[in-house]
Parts: C-alpha cells; sequence; structure tokens
C-alpha cells in the first residue's frame, strides 16, 4: 500500500512539473505570471530605426520588465497589423506615416497637430496608445552635392525649380527611390507644390541609402534624403531650405498595446524620458556612428542611455 501510494505521488509531481514547465495554454507569447507579460519590442529595418528599437529593449530589462527582442522585424505593414492583434507591444512609429498611410489622411505639417490627430484615433480604432513624440522630425530633405550651393546661388527648393524651369535643357541629375518618384505624396506633390516641370529633370532611381554615396561622388546633383541621416553632414553635403513647406512631419513616437499599458503604467514616464532627449542633432549622429562609423547598433544605443543617465 505505501509502495502504490508513494508511485501515485510520483505521478503527481511530475504531472505538476510538466504542467508547471509547459503551461495549460496554447498561446504563442510567454507570459511570466510574477512579472506580467512579456513586452515584445520591435522596429522597422532602417538604422534609426533599430536604434530606437534596441534603446527601448535596453531600458526596459534595465528596469526589470520581461522583454523579448524582435528588433528589425519589418516595415510599417508588417508591424502595424501586428500591434494591433498583440503580437508585438510596442515599436516606434513616425506621426506622418500613420497619418497617411493608415488613417488615409493628408500630411500635415504642424508637430503637435499631427500627433495629437493619430493619438486619437488610434486609440479610439485599435487601442494603441501613443507616448511622447521626439522633438526630432524624419522627414524628407532636399540635398545636394558638395559645393552646388556656390556654384549656383542657390539656398532653397524653389531656386532649385525656378533654375530648373528656365533651363530645361539642364544636365541636373536627380537622385530618389523609384518608390518617391511614383507616390502621390512623393515628386507629384513635390512638382505640384513648387511648379516644377516635371520634364525638365533627369532621375537618377537608386536604392535606399545609395543617394549620399552617389552626391558625394559627384554621380548626381540633387536627392531626396531623410533629414536624421547623418550621412549628410558627414560627407559634406547641402541642404535647401523647403520654403514651400512641402514635406510633411514625422516625429517618432513609441506606440504601445493598450494592454502593455494597463499592464504597466509606470513605463510611460520612463519611455517619454527617452524620447524627449531625441531632437534632429542627435539622431543624425547616432545614425552617423552606425552608417558611417561603422558601430553596432546596439552598442550605441546602450552608450547613449549611460551617457544620459537612463541606465547605468
Amino acid at each position: 500500500m505505501r509502495l502504490k501510494l508513494k508511485v501515485l505521488l510520483v505521478s503527481l509531481l511530475a504531472v505538476l512539473l510538466l504542467v508547471s514547465v509547459f503551461g495549460c495554454g496554447g498561446g504563442t507569447k510567454s507570459e511570466d505570471e510574477t512579472k506580467g507579460p512579456t513586452i515584445v519590442v520591435a522596429s522597422k529595418t532602417f538604422t534609426e530605426s533599430i536604434i530606437l528599437g534596441e534603446m527601448l529593449v535596453e531600458l526596459l530589462q534595465y528596469h526589470g520588465y520581461p522583454v523579448q527582442n524582435e528588433v528589425g522585424l519589418g516595415e510599417t505593414a508588417i508591424l502595424r497589423p501586428a500591434l494591433v492583434s498583440g503580437e508585438i507591444s510596442v515599436y516606434y512609429e513616425y506621426t506622418g506615416t500613420v497619418l497617411m498611410t493608415q488613417m488615409q489622411q493628408p500630411g500635415m505639417y504642424d508637430p503637435e497637430e499631427c500627433y495629437q490627430a493619430v493619438k486619437k484615433w488610434d486609440l479610439e480604432t485599435n487601442n494603441i496608445v501613443w507616448l511622447d513624440y521626439a522633438p526630432g522630425n524624419n522627414t524628407y530633405e532636399f540635398i545636394g552635392r558638395p559645393g552646388i550651393k556656390a556654384e549656383y546661388g542657390f539656398e532653397t527648393i524653389s531656386d532649385f525649380v525656378e533654375y530648373s524651369n528656365n533651363n530645361p535643357n539642364n544636365d541636373f541629375k536627380f537622385a530618389m527611390l523609384e518608390e518617391w518618384y511614383e507616390r502621390e505624396d512623393g515628386l507629384t506633390r513635390f512638382a505640384d507644390i513648387y511648379g516644377l516641370d516635371r520634364n525638365n529633370i533627369n532621375p537618377l532611381f537608386l536604392g535606399m541609402g545609395l543617394t549620399y554615396d552617389a552626391l558625394r561622388e559627384k554621380q548626381a546633383d540633387f536627392g531626396i534624403a531623410f533629414s536624421t541621416d547623418g550621412r549628410i553632414a558627414a560627407f559634406g553635403l547641402e541642404t535647401f531650405e523647403d520654403d514651400k513647406k512641402c514635406f510633411p512631419v514625422y516625429n517618432p513616437a513609441p506606440t504601445v498595446h493598450g494592454d502593455i499599458i494597463e499592464a504597466y503604467p509606470e513605463i510611460v514616464p520612463i519611455i517619454n524620458e527617452l524620447s524627449a532627449l531625441l531632437d534632429n542633432e542627435t539622431l543624425m549622429e547616432l545614425n552617423k556612428r552606425v552608417d558611417v562609423d561603422g558601430e553596432e547598433t546596439y552598442e550605441v544605443a546602450k552608450d547613449f542611455l549611460k551617457k544620459n543617465g537612463l541606465i547605468k
């Protein structure tokens, strides 16, 4: 009888052990009952977004939260559905991107107005919470090869357009993504706002990031870039004032699934403190350290957090 009881107790303990190890459910997300749900941190695939994602990972882990690193997961078309469904928990999105691609609204040019619009819509429609946006604005930038300002006396985009329209046989090479050439909010809007005769430009279609090298090597004269890219200053490229406000705002801000905020409301001020530090000059320097200096994204992220007292 004792032996049977002993065998029964051992079997029961084995079952309990299996339950404790594998859990009772078939969900795709791990959950530590003592800490709450795992925070799945994601990002897009370009340098700035990856750095911001790594910052979130380091910051949240430092404060003791269970984190799953999915940095570099994909672009908006992948990240947005995953965030809405709860498959991921948080990533830095850009205000203008959601306004135009998700809400199907025209671009805005006031950071606060754009932020409030996407914040209200996303909370009511998708249970997505927008934390504070960063002061940095990663919008489009019209740039030129080194020395071209002095050569032609251009300071603004209007200066370039006036010259181009009056000199239809100019041989300027205008570097851009083919996507930007075709998009309604790309060259079409640019030409409409500035009155540019599209027949007077010579588009040079390049892949993501190659515009900077082409301008530095003087294989192109002008191009469309991103305003926080560190290669603009590092390569001595020249920027032109968007004097007719063609390019809308794209401020990065953490977008968080509402369930995570409900579970961990105290993460809001922790993350907001980080976002407040991210102005254009800071983002350009961080991007430069990766794209020009060759540092690893996670090392740049961790170093920034330490230097600013956000982690030890």
